[in-house]
């Protein structure tokens, strides 16, 4: 499988993501949202934006393995972020990068979006996304 990221010169700089990633492989998989839940389906670090961003993008990564990929094959990640605002965007991202390092994962694609609410009343942050791998 391969994955190459283009970040052309006429768009402005990607930091911690790519433009656009050609993949080539022969499967394909679809990550549905990911929270910072446990095994029981108990929300964790509650109120933290930066705690549930760090766990839930732990937990993307577990989904992404159980399929027989791993998180270099991961292309597009989509962030959720319940009534985002500039400083909790910066939590998310900063629990999102700490994450990454720890896992090893490489600038996928990225869509940071603002929502009003999630599937659990106490979830603050949802990750889902692709991933390409043979």
């Amino acid at each position: 499988m391969g994955l190459e990221r283009v970040d052309p010169a006429t768009l402005y700089p990607a930091h911690g993501f790519a433009h656009a990633i050609v993949a080539t492989g022969s499967r394909t998989v679809f990550v549905g949202g990911q929270v910072a839940s446990d095994l029981a389906g108990e929300v964790l670090a509650l109120g933290d934006y930066q705690g549930q961003s760090d766990c839930a993008l732990r937990n993307f990564a577990l989904a992404v393995e159980a399929c027989g990929a791993s998180v270099a094959d991961i292309v597009q990640l989509n962030v959720y972020i319940v009534d985002s605002t500039p400083a909790r965007q910066e939590q998310v991202l900063a629990g999102l990068a700490s994450a990454a390092s720890d896992i090893g994962l490489r600038r996928p694609t990225m869509k940071v979006l603002g929502v009003q609410a999630l599937g659990s009343p106490e979830a603050l942050v949802e990750f889902d996304g692709i991933a390409v791998c043979n």
